[in-house]
């Protein structure tokens, strides 16, 4: 039997069974063992504990306890993700609701990036600012020319990051202006119907400089919320805070309650009426949902 240690190390990719493990400099190949192997429950960004055989080989033990897990893709262990929008295509901000109340719900920085800023006038400025100024960063870019990445750069160094966000709106491009080269396959806008082609294929952990470790996913366009009871959802609504307090009732959900001070603040536009809207959208999904569950 060949002389084996153990070490730990962060899994950075995976193909067919087999995963790229980052240990100390190195990049050992392993598979996983016993019920890892029969399970596949080994996903990118998972930090274990692995048998090193020699000869860039070796095979998973263990995996440690993890910081949070995000699917769709399966990705582990993120410090932040970057959320990325345009003013074309046009913004999903249901999605970016969505992500933002699971960066809250798993511990992971979230930071807004709006791509494209060639193409913004001031009113989507200005819609972007009054929903989200008090809940993240805020970095305007121009992937193309360089303005701003330099700001975002600050932001994402010293982290594990995950790029978000619709296709087509410069993901790719985005990551290509900080390594200051094409590191990945960037694709086009097909005009006809504003939708982007996906084009990253695979989830790998790639070092890209600036003391940045970025998870490189093809995903995150779609995203459901998990194991949320709508009672719950405003506090993930971190926004409604500072007036939610002023409520008359105690659990006030800020749909058809009376008295409700955040529906008081949308009406004196001190809070956006379209975060509020989607908000009242998005509890009205979870309480179906809840429904059916318990049906």
């Amino acid at each position: 039997m060949k002389d084996k240690k153990i070490r730990t190390g962060q899994v950075v990719k995976g193909v067919g069974g087999n995963y790229k493990v980052s240990s100390d400099g190195d990049i050992i190949i392993c598979n996983g063992r016993g019920k890892l192997k029969l399970d596949g429950d080994i996903f990118i960004g998972d930090y274990v504990e692995f048998s090193d055989f020699g000869n860039g080989r070796g095979a998973i033990e263990k995996i440690l306890p993890r910081k949070n897990k995000i699917t769709r893709p399966y990705i582990t262990n993120i410090d932040m993700i970057v959320i990325c929008i345009a003013p074309s295509p046009r913004p999903d901000f249901y999605l970016v609701d969505k992500l933002l109340i699971n960066c809250i719900k798993q511990n992971i920085t979230p930071v807004l990036c709006v791509n494209k800023t060639d193409l913004m006038d001031e009113d989507f400025k200005n819609n972007v600012q009054n929903s989200y100024q008090n809940l993240c960063d805020i970095c305007y870019v121009n992937a193309i020319n360089g303005n701003g990445i330099d700001k975002l750069i600050k932001l994402m160094s010293g982290n594990y990051v995950s790029m978000a966000g619709q296709s087509a709106v410069g993901k790719s491009s985005i990551i290509n202006s900080i390594v200051g080269k094409e590191m990945l396959q960037t694709g086009e806008l097909s005009r006809k119907v504003e939708r982007g082609k996906h084009t990253t294929r695979s989830v790998e952990i790639f070092d890209i400089g600036h003391n940045i470790r970025l998870a490189d996913t093809c995903g995150f366009s779609v995203l459901e919320i998990e194991n949320i009871n709508p009672d719950e959802l405003s506090t993930y609504f971190t926004d409604f805070d500072d007036f939610a307090c002023n409520c008359k009732f105690n659990g006030c959900n800020h749909i058809n309650e009376p008295e409700c001070a955040v529906k008081l603040a949308v009406k004196e536009n001190k809070l956006s009426k379209d975060r509020y809207d989607r908000y009242v959208a998005l509890y009205t999904d979870l309480l179906e949902k809840w429904r059916k569950r318990y049906d």
